[in-house]
């Protein structure tokens, strides 16, 4: 733990003293102090998870796409690839697949490639949901059973940033509206590159 962060609950520790031994009129001071250290502290923000494969080079994945064309990651080295796992059991996978088309839609000339893969094991269910999307880009929706062993996906939604190296960057978990941005900003730096 860090200096700071100590500091900070001495102080709280020493605010709730001051208001047990000497009465609430000199605490107010002291719980002041405190809370301005613990404002201080470096606490850690509601960070990305840590993804176990950032860095490493991405799994090649060869699947089906709702097209019948077979579609393999390691065909886009050179570009920025977004990997979303999806279901068709998968509440948020909708709308985050959506706010990934308007993304694709905007950087795909400067070297942007989205693919969606199913995980769902019901073929005739992720074929229907895969239907269903309003999307331009690529849904795979037969891909091998150890595709979410081989990108450790352990929630869905779940998308992957590869570079255009063909290195895992990030990986994101789950999906709320709010995301979206997170992943433009995230997306350029990589494009930038």
């Amino acid at each position: 733990m860090s200096g700071v962060r100590w500091s900070c609950l001495f102080w709280i520790e020493f605010a709730v003293h001051a208001r047990l031994l000497v009465g609430s009129v000199a605490a107010a001071p002291a719980r002041f102090f405190a809370l301005a250290l613990l404002s201080l502290s470096p606490l850690p923000a509601a960070a990305a998870e840590e993804y176990s494969l950032a860095g490493q080079p991405a799994p090649d994945l060869v699947a089906r796409a709702l097209n019948g064309e077979n579609v393999r990651v390691s065909e886009h080295r050179g570009e920025v690839v977004v990997v979303s796992f999806w279901s068709g059991s998968c509440s948020t996978c909708s709308a985050q697949l959506e706010a990934l088309d308007r993304i694709a839609k905007t950087y795909s000339s400067a070297g942007l490639v989205v693919i969606g893969v199913n995980l769902d094991a019901n073929v005739a269910r992720a074929e229907k949901f895969a239907r269903a999307q309003d999307v331009k880009f690529q849904l795979l929706i037969a891909a091998p059973e150890t595709t979410g062993d081989d990108y450790r996906v352990d929630r869905l939604p779940m998308t992957v940033f590869v570079d255009r190296e063909g290195v895992l960057r990030a990986a994101h978990r789950e999906f709320k509206a709010r995301d979206e941005a997170m992943y433009v900003r995230e997306l350029r730096t990589l494009l930038d590159e």
